[in-house]
Formats: structure tokens, sequence, C-alpha cells
């Protein structure tokens, strides 16, 4: 880490934190006041909202299962190369190993699946072998 990046806020700049940047020669950057597009994780989490309302409202996903929802775009995001990053993922800025995306190639999020059921033991049962 060479730069903390705040947003202004005064609890991150303590006497403490302070000596910690100093110590360690860290630098500092902080946005200013009511400037949240000086902010890139509020930046980044504009995109995450505006994925995750599309993925809701073109799946028709149960409105409860907004955290499930949430969860899967951010894997997205964070398996989708970024210009920014030269092309590659932002997992495999953060690991420095390639991801593999096998699974958002294979389903999709609320998708129908179909599993076989176990043998059911009891006789005369009429249910199907699907489920």
């Amino acid at each position: 880490m060479d730069t903390l990046i705040s947003d202004h806020a005064n609890y991150e700049m303590s006497a403490r934190v302070k000596d910690v940047l100093r110590a360690l020669m860290i630098g500092h950057w902080k946005s200013e006041p009511c400037y949240q597009h000086q902010n890139l994780a509020e930046h980044r989490w504009g995109h995450v909202e505006l994925n995750l309302e599309w993925l809701m409202s073109f799946l028709d996903v149960d409105p409860d299962c907004w955290l499930l929802a949430l969860n899967y775009a951010c894997s997205v995001m964070n398996l989708t190369a970024e210009k920014i990053l030269g092309w590659r993922t932002p997992q495999e800025v953060a690991t420095g190993e390639t991801p593999d995306i096998c699974i958002l190639l294979f389903f999709m999020f609320w998708d129908i699946v179909h599993c076989a059921r176990h043998i059911n033991k009891q006789p005369g049962s009429q249910k199907g072998q699907e489920i």
C-alpha cells in the first residue's frame, strides 16, 4: 500500500493514523467534502447498483433475494476484465492468479436447475425422478 485514500473523514486522520502513515511512508489523498465523484469507491458502487437493478429486473428476481443477486453481480464484476486494469480482472490484479470463469459460462443467476431425485423407498410413490 502506497497511498491511503479517504473521503475527508476526520476520524481517519487522528494523530495515531498520521504517525503510522509517516512511519510506513504511506501517502494520503483526501477527496473534497461533498464531492462524491472524486471517491473511486463511490463510483464503483454506482456500477454495482446499476448491475444489480438490471439483473433483478431482467430476470424478474424475487425482491427478497436481493442479497443473492448482489453477491452474483459482484462476482461477475470481479471476474470481468477492465480496460483501466490493462484488460485484466480485478480478482487477477488482487491475487496475481488468472481466475476460472467456467461457472459463469455454465450457469446464470436465477436459472432453473434440474437434478435427479434420490430413490424414494416408499412403495407406490408416484414422484418423478427429476426435481
